[in-house]
């Protein structure tokens, strides 16, 4: 099995406005993304990502895997959660067994 840190990291909150306000004025990464639902902050080396999420608040790391369905069968088997899954280029998200949010995205 294959799995790969992710540059990317998502901040969720429901609070999307003020997230955003922040990270640019206060911390001063630039916003590259005119999508109003999606702000992509360069920071360097990462990419940080912020959306509107009322379920969801906080960071979201990302893996990479060559395999979604077994990567998510492997690390279920291995004290992780399902917390959301919307299949291939879509939410995945797996907690591990100390608290950590992940993104499985299948390459």
């Amino acid at each position: 099995m294959n799995i790969r840190m992710s540059p990317n990291i998502a901040l969720r909150h429901k609070e999307y406005a003020a997230a955003v306000d922040f990270y640019t004025n206060v911390i001063g990464f630039e916003n590259r993304s005119s999508d109003p639902d999606l702000a992509d902050f360069d920071a360097e080396p990462i990419n940080l990502f912020v959306l509107a999420d009322e379920e969801f608040s906080g960071p979201v790391l990302e893996l990479f895997v060559d395999d979604l369905e077994a990567a998510r069968d492997h690390l279920v088997a291995n004290g992780c959660k399902v917390l959301r899954w919307r299949g291939k280029k879509q939410d995945c998200y797996i907690q591990d067994p100390f608290g950590v949010i992940y993104n499985i995205w299948e390459e």
